[in-house]
Order: C-alpha cells, then sequence, then structure tokens
C-alpha cells in the first residue's frame, strides 16, 4: 500500500510545483506590464537618422530608425519627429531635407521640406493647439525671427496699486507661423528663406488651457503685445510656456467689453505686482 500512496503524493507535488510556477509567471508579467504602463506616458517614440543624408536628398526608410527617449527630453530638445508618423517621410518618393543630417540626430520637423504635401498641423506638438498674436508693424523682429524660434510675449498691465507695469506674460513659447510664413513655406527649390521682414502676427504653440487664459489676460492688455527673440537652444525660464504668476489672477477671468481700465473686481494672490 505505500508505493501508491507515495505514487499520489508525488503526483500532488507535482501539480502545487507546476501551479505555483504558473502564479510566478503571471506576478512577473504584471510587473513588467506595471512598469511599461508606469514608462508609457513618459516616453516617446521619435525618428533617429541611421545614415548620414547631404541636404537636398530625399529620405527614404533606410535612413530614419526608431528611437525611445524621455518625454521631457524630447520636449526640451524641439520638435522631433515621432516614429509613429514615418511613412509620411518616405511616402511618393521621399521628403527633401534641408539640412545635412548625420547617422544618431534627431529629426526635426524644420529640417523637412513639407512642399510634398504634410500638414502644418503635424508640426504641433502632441495636445497642443495654434493661435495667432498680433502686435504692432514696429514689434515685429524683421527677418531675424522664423519658424520654429522660441520667443517670450509681453505687455503692460494694471498692478493691484493702481499703477502700470510690463510683465512678461508668456515665456519660451515656439513659433509656427510669421506673418503668414510658415516652416512649409520657408524653403524654396533651391533652400533659399523667404522670411516676411515686416508683420503684425505670428502663430505660436500653447497648450488648450493656456490658450483659454492668454485670451482671458489680453483683455486687460493696455496697448500692444511686445514680442522677445530668445538665442537658440537656450530656455530662460523656469516656467516655458506657462502664463506668468504674478498674471494668474487677471488670466482667470475676461475683464468686460468697454471697461478699460476698469478695476479687476478679483484679488490678487500676495506680493503680486511687486
Amino acid at each position: 500500500m505505500a508505493e501508491p500512496v507515495q505514487g499520489i503524493q508525488n503526483k500532488w507535488l507535482l501539480i502545487i510545483a507546476v501551479v505555483l510556477a504558473l502564479v510566478v509567471v503571471f506576478l512577473y508579467n504584471a510587473h513588467i506590464r506595471a512598469i511599461r504602463s508606469e514608462l508609457e506616458g513618459k516616453t516617446v517614440e521619435v525618428v533617429v537618422m541611421a545614415k548620414d543624408l547631404p541636404a537636398g536628398e530625399k529620405i527614404t526608410a533606410r535612413h530614419i530608425a526608431r528611437a525611445v527617449i524621455p518625454r521631457d527630453s524630447a520636449e526640451a530638445y524641439g520638435k522631433i519627429w515621432p516614429w509613429k508618423y514615418r511613412d509620411v517621410l518616405t511616402e511618393h518618393g521621399g521628403k527633401v531635407i534641408h539640412r545635412a543630417l548625420h547617422k544618431g540626430e534627431y529629426l526635426l520637423y524644420d529640417y523637412v521640406d513639407d512642399a510634398g504635401g504634410a500638414r502644418a498641423s503635424q508640426k504641433l506638438g502632441d495636445g497642443m493647439v495654434g493661435i495667432t498674436i498680433e502686435f504692432s508693424r514696429d514689434q515685429s523682429l524683421g527677418d531675424m525671427l522664423a519658424p520654429g524660434d522660441t520667443v517670450n510675449l509681453k505687455g503692460v498691465f494694471p498692478t493691484p496699486g493702481g499703477t502700470y507695469r510690463t510683465y512678461r506674460m508668456l515665456s519660451d513659447v515656439r513659433v509656427m507661423n510669421v506673418g503668414g510664413v510658415g516652416a512649409a513655406d520657408e524653403t524654396g527649390g533651391a533652400g533659399s528663406l523667404r522670411r516676411a521682414r515686416n508683420y503684425q502676427r505670428i502663430t505660436i504653440e500653447v497648450t488648450p488651457d493656456v490658450s483659454l487664459k492668454l485670451s482671458n489676460l489680453l483683455t486687460h492688455l493696455v496697448g500692444d503685445v511686445q514680442v522677445e527673440l530668445n538665442q537658440a537652444g537656450l530656455s530662460g525660464s523656469t516656467q516655458p510656456g506657462q502664463i506668468s504668476p504674478e498674471l494668474e489672477y487677471l488670466a482667470a477671468q475676461a475683464r468686460p467689453a468697454g471697461r478699460v481700465g476698469a478695476t479687476i473686481p478679483l484679488a490678487p494672490p500676495a506680493g503680486a505686482g511687486r
């Protein structure tokens, strides 16, 4: 009788071992899925050059590769071409680049000649919107400003003490269009630039929330919007693309129409306007 009992015990031990192994595999896979889910929102897939490509040449599938980088790094670097839109680069014989690119370099939208038909809206970052800012012609930066540059917006606003002061209302926002000329238009067949020298409007990229706040804020503006050009690749703000904290209380509510200079029925935060 001992042998059958021993066989049954061994069978149960084997079953328990198999169940434990399945549990371990399940927990491991769940852990991996959790890590991937956590990282999914923190990284982006972008296009990186797999080979050197001279200016004026067309992009083919062998010239590009996939790279996964932190989302913060991608936003700081500029508008890098998303990997999910890679087919746009190679369709119809391939897009032409107007800047020499090297292996390992990220492919920015501004390096690609869009004359082949890519939509301007594809240049907007994920979750961003484009809005138009108008100002007087004497505030334009002439041919110093081009799509892809970043600017600060300044203006004169009332202070809680009843005086007026110039504030930077928005810092380090990316320019999408200058005087009707966008990145899709500024490069000719020979790579020559056709930038507007005297213009009254630009299109900038902001979040939907900032777009609403800026619309409110501009109703309190005294005079015209002023524009500052930032040095390429450098950010001078600790809160790029955000309304200045000093003006948040004005951005929370639009001034009623026809009440220019009227007192705002909102209490500014402690220290605002000092």
